[in-house]
């Protein structure tokens, strides 16, 4: 087992290196649009396979937010990874309150 350093640890938990890495983790790597959440199952010998296909437009404009869906239904998004939600509008809601840059002024 390896010991932590403090000072590593201070330098990783500063909100700017924090805040840097969130930004990566939440950036699109494939283009804008469609993006597939597959969940598979077996039950009483069926094999099962569901597709979630989200496609999110703002404002006209179709935007990569990521949204997967869990095997519990809830929706989840890398921008806000601490979050679940039962609804695509309210998660696109939280993420244009979270990142209002990213979406510009509206209409």
């Amino acid at each position: 087992m390896t010991s932590a350093v403090p000072e590593e640890l201070a330098y990783t938990a500063s909100p700017e290196i924090f805040a840097g890495y969130v930004a990566d983790a939440v950036r699109p790597t494939e283009p804008p649009g469609r993006l597939r959440s597959v969940r598979t199952a077996r039950y009483e010998d069926h094999d099962i396979t569901v597709t979630t296909v989200h496609e999110v437009i703002v404002d006209g404009v179709t935007v990569d937010v990521r949204l997967t869906v869990d095997d519990a239904g809830m929706l989840h998004s890398p921008g806000l990874p601490y979050q679940r939600f039962t609804s695509a509008l309210d998660a696109v809601r939280a993420l244009i309150s979270a990142y209002p840059d990213e979406f510009g002024g509206g209409s």
